[in-house]
C-alpha cells in the first residue's frame, strides 16, 4: 500500500505543478490585459467621494469633489465638500493648496507614505506593472462578467505593501473597475480604519 501510496504520489505531484502554473499565468496574463486597457487612457475625468471610517471612534467623514488623471503622472484631488482642498501631484512634485493658505510645493519623495500611496494610484491609471511593483506586491483577485457596462468586464487589483514601515500604516490597496475605468478604491489601515473612494462619471479620453 505503501508503495502504491509512494507511486500515486510521484505521479500526482508534477500534475498538480503544471496546474497551479498554469493558474498563475492566466491570472498575470488577465492583469497584464487589465493593465494594457488602462494605459490606453490618456485623460480620466471624474466626481468622487470618499468616506473614512475611524474604527475607534465609530465616526465617519464624508469628502467630495472632482478627480483628474493626465498620463504618464499627473493627478489632480480638488475637494469642495467639506472644506476645499486642492492637490496635485507631478512626477515628483506635491502641491497643496487649501481655501485660506498659501500654496505649498514638496518633494513626494521627502514623504515616503505619501509617495507609496499616490503611486497606487499612479501605477494602476497608467498600467505600469514594473512601477507598482517598486512599492506593493500585486495580486489580481477576480475577473467577472459586468451587467452595468456592457464589453467590460469587472475586475479587482489587490496592493499590500512590501515595505515594513508602510505595513504600520496600510494593510492594503483594493482597487475595483471595469475595462479601462476604476470605479472604487479602498484603502485598509492597520490601525483599522478604512477609507473607500467611489468614482463616480469617468469620461476618458485615448
Amino acid at each position: 500500500m505503501m508503495k502504491i501510496n509512494k507511486i500515486i504520489r510521484i505521479r500526482l505531484w508534477p500534475a498538480l505543478a503544471i496546474l497551479f502554473s498554469s493558474v498563475a499565468v492566466a491570472d498575470n496574463k488577465q492583469l497584464e490585459d487589465v493593465l494594457d486597457q488602462l494605459s490606453s487612457v490618456s485623460e480620466v475625468f471624474a466626481t468622487f467621494t470618499e468616506i473614512k471610517t475611524y474604527s475607534l471612534l465609530n465616526e465617519k467623514i464624508k469628502l467630495s469633489g472632482q478627480l483628474e488623471y493626465i498620463a504618464p503622472d499627473t493627478l489632480i484631488k480638488k475637494t469642495t465638500q467639506p472644506e476645499a482642498e486642492y492637490l496635485k501631484v507631478t512626477g515628483d512634485t506635491l502641491i497643496v493648496k487649501k481655501t485660506e493658505g498659501e500654496e505649498q510645493q514638496l518633494l513626494l519623495s521627502n514623504y515616503p507614505l505619501i509617495e507609496v500611496f499616490v503611486e497606487a494610484y499612479r501605477g494602476v491609471l497608467s498600467g505600469n506593472l514594473r512601477k507598482l511593483e517598486q512599492y506593493y506586491a500585486v495580486e489580481f483577485v477576480d475577473t467577472l462578467p459586468s451587467g452595468q457596462q456592457e464589453n467590460k468586464l469587472k475586475w479587482v487589483i489587490k496592493l499590500t505593501p512590501t515595505d515594513e514601515e508602510v505595513l504600520e500604516y496600510i494593510q492594503t490597496i483594493i482597487i475595483d473597475g471595469a475595462g479601462e475605468t476604476i470605479n472604487k478604491v479602498t484603502t485598509l489601515e492597520s490601525g483599522g480604519d478604512k477609507i473607500v473612494l467611489t468614482i463616480k462619471n469617468p469620461v476618458t479620453k485615448k
